[in-house]
């Protein structure tokens, strides 16, 4: 079922922000919105006989303004990322059409793997690794899709929830990562604290 993975891990972020942040403006506008995305998903569009959903547009937007942001030493690196990425996205995409037997499990998850994978060699920071993702994500939707409609006369809305199920799944995959990495940076200093105890116990 497409869209469940979007729904479902974008319902639980919108929980965790709600309840779990505390007061502020920034709480207020990430959960409106998540909520103005689940609202908007379904809303499609078409533009020079190129048909795509609306939220598949503001989120190239915002991906594109934030790598804008970045020194020019970092964009030019994100640009030849993202662009690998959607590469590889588009490259798996026709491969899925052409011979869809590849897809051993859900073809979301073995594309999502795939994203995440690159991404994750490509860049260091937590950060920068999501844009790319996303960034070469968008990019290879919009490759796909245009090769969907004007190449293979198939109907294909770019920007479709299977699409958005995918980043759901990148998001999660990197969240589970990071929450990894701040649990060994925690034990570590537990277990060096406690060390430091024992040995100043023992000189003492």
């Amino acid at each position: 079922m497409e869209g469940i993975f979007i729904y479902w891990f974008g319902w639980a972020l919108w929980v965790i922000i709600t309840f779990f942040w505390s007061k502020s403006k920034a709480r207020f506008w990430t959960a409106l919105s998540l909520l103005s995305l689940f609202i908007l998903l379904p809303t499609t569009m078409e533009i020079a006989n190129i048909s795509f959903h609306f939220v598949y547009f503001l989120l190239s937007i915002y991906v594109f303004w934030q790598m804008s942001n970045e020194k020019k030493f970092n964009l030019a690196h994100s640009f030849v990322a993202s662009i690998t990425i959607g590469a590889a996205f588009a490259g798996f995409q026709m491969l899925l059409i052409y011979d869809p037997v590849v897809a051993y499990i859900d073809s979301r998850w073995m594309t999502g793997l795939l994203v995440a994978v690159i991404a994750f060699f490509l860049t260091a920071s937590f950060k920068h690794r999501l844009l790319i993702a996303v960034g070469g994500l968008i990019q290879g939707e919009l490759l796909t899709g245009l090769v969907s409609q004007h190449h293979l006369k198939m109907e294909y809305v770019i920007g479709s929830l299977y699409f958005f199920d995918i980043i759901a799944i990148v998001v999660f995959l990197y969240s589970v990562i990071w929450c990894l990495n701040k649990m060994a940076i925690l034990l570590s200093r537990l277990l060096l604290k406690e060390a430091k105890t024992t040995i100043l116990e023992q000189s003492s």
